[in-house]
């Protein structure tokens, strides 16, 4: 066994127990009344934080969501729009997230929880709800791009919050509630589009109420966020002190404790910055939600091409959104029954494949390209869990999780502009292109997949085969290690 003298090394005893303890985050030798403790924060957690940050995702994806429905409901003729104005909808507003994202996820780090997100849905909320007053194309830009800058802060911070406040075990069952969220705002959003395809008024559209509900609904969940969540464990008043304690002694084993009075750590940050691995998680996210977008921004639109009336489109769509719940929910069931998340990237990719394949194939017929439609959402929403449950399961630091998780959010945010381009409508029925790209995403994601899984393979097998023992450092300086601690080992 070696023994290293430099910044580089960790101060451990037994080599061997510190990396069993880092890899189980410190819950590996809790007692029977931690255990109970545990249980506790994650039950009040749950209650407050996760409920909030689900509701306000819901409320993100029916913003979203709403603006295929207007399509099909005619907003382009009534705005008086022309050409691929629709698609520069899609892409601009989305193009918005990608100058504030990494900022804004900073900007959360100092702020806290409770001062930062439910303000982000508020103001968010507010704009959705101005929708009531736009007339013209114009007006409608001017509101998403607005209004963009505050959904983008309030999603680029949704995963970086879960890590400060979960231990890595926990994180992909609630990363799958929040991305199954999604899938209960499409099961609102359907049965929302079948009533307000009922509704006729003289002075506003249909898709304008659906706006200003959706709105009213953002407004909502910022008042929850600001009534039930706080802005760090060591701050949550419905905490006990026995309960911040362990907690925070738990996340300090993975570096992930902190508050708006530490400073940025400059080190970590330029850790996340050169470190190659996160452009191919970022790749990864590209590939996964601009698959993922064609089923959210495309799927009513497809559904409406092969003759089907605007309100039996919106009750179709609540199958697949019915089916994908489920399936995220299940997702930390089958990484753990697989044994490794990168395997269950690999099985969504090529499911989705095979589907879309479906779709291709029976272009000109209907049942194909209804069932193509319907199981798309499944396999591809499953998909999207992997990026930030994987990426978050591997970071050590804090301020190195924002860096990367911001990065991520910013590659997500570039597959769905680059989908808003991928469907157009004079590339009806087969939409070729739309269908090629997504044969591209999928293949893509499959070859991240294998590359992070055999460097986090080899990573392992070379720090097992090479331990390091020393004695001298603190343990700031070992959180200033993060990913590079000979005790840290990759989860695959």
């Amino acid at each position: 066994m070696s023994s290293v003298k430099s910044p580089s090394a960790v101060a451990i005893a037994d080599p061997e127990k510190q990396r069993v303890t880092e890899a189980t985050d410190g819950l590996d030798n809790l007692t029977p009344e931690e255990e109970l403790l545990l249980k506790s924060y994650l039950r009040k957690t749950d209650l407050r934080l996760a409920i909030f940050i689900c509701f306000g995702y819901i409320t993100s994806f029916l913003n979203k969501s709403a603006i295929s429905y207007a399509k099909i409901d005619g907003f382009e003729q009534q705005l008086n729009m022309h050409g691929t104005q629709y698609n520069t909808l899609l892409g601009l507003s989305t193009a918005v997230f990608l100058v504030f994202q990494v900022p804004l996820n900073f900007l959360f780090r100092k702020l806290g929880a409770r001062k930062y997100m439910p303000t982000t849905l508020f103001l968010s909320g507010c704009l959705s709800a101005l929708v009531l007053v736009v007339k013209n194309f114009g007006g409608f830009l001017a509101i998403r791009l607005i209004e963009g800058v505050f959904l983008s802060g309030f999603t680029c911070s949704v995963f970086y919050s879960l890590s400060l406040w979960y231990p890595r075990k926990y994180l992909v069952t609630r990363v799958s509630w929040v991305i199954a969220s999604s899938c209960i705002s499409g099961i609102i959003y359907a049965a929302m589009a079948i009533a307000f395809s009922y509704v006729h008024s003289k002075h506003f559209y249909s898709w304008q109420w659906m706006y200003f509900l959706f709105g009213l609904l953002a407004i909502a969940s910022g008042i929850y966020g600001y009534v039930f969540v706080s802005d760090y464990p060591d701050t949550a008043a419905y905490l006990t002190v026995e309960e911040q304690e362990l907690i925070g002694r738990i996340l300090r084993t993975t570096h992930m404790i902190t508050s708006d009075k530490s400073a940025i750590s400059r080190k970590q940050v330029i850790q996340g910055l050169t470190d190659w691995r996160l452009m191919v998680f970022m790749v990864m996210d590209f590939c996964n939600n601009y698959a993922s977008s064609t089923a959210i921004n495309w799927a009513p639109i497809i559904l409406k091409s092969v003759g089907y009336s605007t309100t039996v489109t919106a009750a179709l769509m609540l199958i697949p959104a019915i089916l994908a719940f489920i399936m995220i929910m299940s997702a930390n069931y089958f990484v753990r029954a697989l044994g490794k998340i990168g395997y269950f990237q690999i099985i969504m990719s090529i499911m989705s494949t095979v589907v879309i394949l479906i779709g291709v194939a029976g272009a000109h017929n209907k049942i194909a390209r209804t069932v193509s439609v319907c199981l798309l959402p499944i396999f591809t929403g499953s998909a999207v869990v992997v990026g930030p449950a994987w990426l978050n399961v591997n970071q050590r630091g804090a301020d190195r999780s924002a860096l990367s998780n911001g990065f991520a959010i910013v590659a997500t945010s570039l597959g769905g502009t680059a989908n808003g381009y991928a469907y157009l409508n004079s590339d009806a029925p087969l939409y070729i292109k739309g269908n090629s790209s997504n044969f591209a995403m999928t293949g893509l994601a499959i070859i991240c997949t294998v590359i992070l899984m055999i460097n986090f393979s080899r990573e392992n097998r070379k720090r097992d085969q090479n331990p390091v023992d020393v004695s001298h450092l603190t343990p700031e300086e070992i959180a200033a290690l993060g990913n590079d601690s000979p005790t840290f080992r990759y989860t695959l």
